[in-house]
């Protein structure tokens, strides 16, 4: 009863420390269909010939494809790692310090289990913490051109339909992956599992707490830093392509001179 009491306590803790760095952006995109609305990517659709509005089509249809198996994969595998860590987390909790020798059962003090149960509970706590973040922000790139495929029919108002659903997804793809390198995201990470060392420096051991902190950091700067991050990329390479933004032509060099060298510049 303690032991579910404390659990209950932990999460609340921890939901609030995480809180800000949770909700800073908030979903990119809801599988009921609604996302951000685009930016721009198409400015005159209405002025679009056939052909580039195919072009611009076949661009998105494959791009968003190209990483869905990547999205896919890092979506659910950090979600069963993160609910992997419930699991673990809550059987050592209820399991801690009891150990079996000559068919008789020897546990430790009281107060010795106490403290090393306090451990397990922050693990499982996280672990509800980061399940529940990956399925409440699931990456928007999992279904790679499925949404646009959804819309069905050879009009052109159909295709135009597609070409604005494939901006938006696009655009939440590219999103999500500035996160990677966005300092809140890293901020949220460190403060989260600092609330949960100090957590286990007020009621468990302080080596608990080292390590957990310690652990904690490194796996959550792993699940940001492995997120995909491609869609940075094809976003500028879909705006450039088709003219959306002016590819930069500023080049700069050193070249040699009679003298010594010079910084050379064209545009």
């Amino acid at each position: 009863m303690r032991t579910g009491i404390r659990l209950l306590v932990t999460i609340f803790s921890f939901a609030i420390a995480a809180a800000p760095a949770a909700g800073e952006d908030g979903p990119t995109i809801l599988d009921d269909g609604s996302s951000p609305k685009p930016g721009g990517l198409t400015r005159n659709p209405s002025g679009l010939s056939d052909a580039e509005l195919d072009a611009r089509l076949r661009f998105l249809e494959e791009r968003l494809d190209d990483g869905k198996v990547y999205a896919r994969n890092w979506q659910w595998g950090w979600t069963a790692g993160y609910s992997l860590g419930i699991v673990i987390g809550t059987a050592e909790a209820i399991t801690c310090c009891s150990t079996r020798k000559s068919g008789r059962d020897h546990s430790v003090s009281g107060n010795t289990r106490h403290k090393g149960r306090t451990k397990h509970i922050v693990t499982a706590a996280k672990g509800v913490i980061g399940t529940s973040r990956m399925l409440l922000n699931r990456h928007p790139g999992r279904h790679g051109a499925d949404a646009m495929r959804a819309i069905e029919g050879d009009s052109r108002e159909a295709r135009l339909a597609r070409l604005a659903r494939g901006a938006e997804v696009l655009q939440a793809v590219a999103k999500q992956a500035k996160r990677r390198t966005d300092w809140r995201s890293h901020a949220g990470n460190v403060g989260l599992n600092l609330a949960g060392g100090a957590f286990i420096f007020g009621f468990g051991r302080k080596s608990d707490a080292w390590e957990s902190m310690g652990l904690g950091v490194g796996v959550g700067t792993l699940q940001i830093l492995t997120a995909p991050k491609r869609g940075i990329q094809d976003l500028e390479d879909y705006e450039t392509r088709f003219g959306m933004k002016t590819a930069s032509r500023f080049h700069w060099s050193v070249v040699p001179t009679a003298g010594g060298a010079a910084l050379q510049v064209t545009f």
